[in-house]
């Protein structure tokens, strides 16, 4: 055997093993069609499904195989269900003094025009409105050793049913994780996590819980007084000071 299909071989074995893992509470031919689909990205390195089909090899017409693909993913939603086993899976290697890094985000679709239940997004990097879909990911993130354990990601739309608000979306995230690692970590938000349902939730829990969000335009009372978070943060004392050179993360999502 030669080292390219041994490392095909052991590609698959891992594969297999992990997707059997993350789909155990699926249905067998959802276990085989989440198998074939991770496969499928790693190997074409695209999510298309044409090309995806063409990794399989079936012994059959390419469209064939594709229709049965479209098929299986078109009548579940497999989010849920993933979502808890990765926590699952996680929840074990998250520490006390991790930060548990929460990022309501989006990925535009800039050039797609009939994907499903497309939305308005704001596109932060080029400061306008676009279509897409509204992100939710959660990672628990060691940032002495800069270790990345993914623990929570959805994409979803305002156009989808059962979607109510971002609100209820970024809070049914944290107690999906909240629900497998406990009130460990320090829930750590930037600018989006600044509103009074996030404060409402953290300060009303009947467990403690850690958290930082970073503020945009709040007041805030200091010894009394009402002053402006900005004024704050450049008149008070800072006696600590952490020194580091920054550097990629490595994190990897498999959806």
């Amino acid at each position: 055997m030669s080292e390219d299909s041994k490392t095909v071989a052991n590609l698959k074995g891992q594969l297999s093993k992990f997707s059997g893992i993350i789909s155990k509470n699926c249905k067998k031919p959802k276990q085989k069609l989440i198998k074939e689909m991770l496969y499928g990205i790693q190997a074409a390195k695209d999510v298309k499904l044409s090309n995806i089909a063409r990794t399989l090899k079936e012994e059959q017409a390419l469209i064939k195989t594709e229709d049965r693909l479209s098929r299986n993913l078109d009548d579940e939603d497999f989010t849920d269900v993933i979502n808890e086993e990765i926590c699952r899976l996680g929840a074990s290697k998250v520490t006390e003094d991790m930060v548990i890094a929460i990022d309501p985000g989006d990925i535009r679709k800039k050039y797609a025009k009939k994907m499903e239940l497309l939305s308005k997004i704001y596109d932060g990097s080029e400061h306008e409105i676009g279509d897409g879909y509204h992100l939710c990911k959660i990672v628990a993130a060691d940032i002495e050793t800069t270790r990345v354990i993914p623990l929570y990601c959805k994409a979803y739309s305002y156009e989808a049913e059962d979607v109510k608000s971002e609100n209820s979306e970024l809070l049914k995230s944290i107690e999906t994780v909240r629900g497998h690692i406990g009130d460990k970590g320090i829930h750590a938000i930037d600018r989006g996590g600044d509103r009074g349902v996030l404060y409402k939730y953290y300060f009303t829990k009947a467990e403690p819980q850690r958290f930082v969000i970073r503020l945009k335009e709040r007041d805030l009372m200091h010894r009394g007084k009402r002053k402006h978070c900005g004024e704050m943060a450049t008149t008070m004392p800072m006696p600590h000071r952490l020194n580091f050179q920054a550097m990629p993360i490595p994190c990897t999502w498999l959806w």
